[in-house]
């Protein structure tokens, strides 16, 4: 009879313990459930936020487009594109409400386009910027051109499909132009040049070919100029906040002659129908670099929706203050 009773207790305790550890496991569930749910509203809501901040830079856009108008005073609309210069820094909106995010919009002619430079630029591009590597000029200089010309015949320095073939590499040359900026670390002999350097900051595949415009370059994209220094892009940056550049004439004032002479076939003065949109949240606003949406796009005029080219939900980018 005892031993009766003891078993009865053993496994009503037993009973209790699955009851408890069902019940613990239902709860564990729901507040999983129910923290899902919170995390997926906060993503819907910030997604929107998103949204609602790209459609105002693509309005923007394209009334930087538009031909100059008389809008009434008593209108509440007041076009600010005038004032901004597109070189990264935080919009004034035309239309205002950023509901907590920031819009930047960064021309590209502010960034150097790789695609399509000659032989002769290729290699002053390179004697800049090579450094230590200055040896290997006439090396690197046949790889590039070997990568984006349209045949598998190899340059006396060059490295053509047999080169990649033969160390075992997964990939052999394009023989086009370049699909991406990144891509140019593929080149034979390039990866450990640029291993140092955010390719994405300072090269497009847009644009004018071979040229930027100071009016919106950074420092790090006017150093790769040949010619240019550290100290000559300082100096170039400091002006154009006081007066944008209209010509080559108003640059050579604050450079030498030695680097006029270097740098003046890299540039261009023009504004350019393609651009990066960044948007980030304005509690990052302050900070140097961020991770932000991206969107590269093209304006073909003010009467259509700017073209995406590309997208990057979540990238880590430079920003102007």
């Amino acid at each position: 009879m005892i031993r009766s009773r003891g078993s009865v207790l053993i496994i009503v305790m037993w009973l209790i313990m699955l009851g408890l550890i069902l019940v613990t496991a239902m709860a564990v569930n729901i507040r999983l459930s129910a923290t899902t749910v919170i995390n997926y509203n906060e993503s819907l809501h910030s997604w929107s936020r998103i949204l609602a901040s790209l459609n105002k830079a693509h309005m923007e856009l394209l009334i930087n487009q538009m031909p100059a108008i008389n809008v009434r005073k008593t209108s509440s609309f007041k076009k600010t594109s005038e004032e901004n210069s597109f070189d990264g820094r935080a919009l004034k909106l035309s239309y205002p409400g950023s509901d907590g995010m920031t819009i930047r919009i960064m021309d590209l002619s502010g960034k150097l386009n790789i695609s399509g430079l000659n032989e002769i630029k290729i290699k002053q591009f390179l004697e800049h910027n090579l450094g230590e590597y200055n040896k290997n000029i006439p090396l690197m200089s046949d790889a590039w051109l070997d990568w984006i010309d349209k045949d598998d015949l190899k340059r006396l320095n060059g490295a053509e499909r047999q080169y990649y073939k033969k160390n075992n590499l997964s990939y052999q040359p394009r023989n086009d132009n370049f699909m991406s900026v990144d891509e140019i670390r593929l080149i034979k002999g390039f990866d450990e040049v640029f291993k140092d350097i955010d390719l994405e900051t300072v090269l497009t595949l847009y644009g004018k070919s071979g040229t930027v415009n100071p009016n919106f370059a950074s420092a790090e994209v006017l150093k790769m100029l040949p010619g240019m220094s550290e100290e000559a892009a300082k100096e170039l940056i400091a002006a154009r906040k006081i007066q944008p550049f209209k010509n080559m004439s108003e640059v050579s004032i604050h450079l030498s002659p030695s680097v006029i002479s270097k740098v003046s076939g890299w540039m261009n003065f023009k504004k350019s129908d393609y651009y990066t949109i960044i948007i980030h949240a304005d509690t990052l606003k302050d900070e140097r670099s961020v991770y932000a949406y991206v969107e590269e796009v093209k304006v073909n005029n003010f009467s259509k929706p700017p073209t995406v080219l590309r997208v990057i939900p979540y990238a880590k980018v430079n920003i102007e203050q």
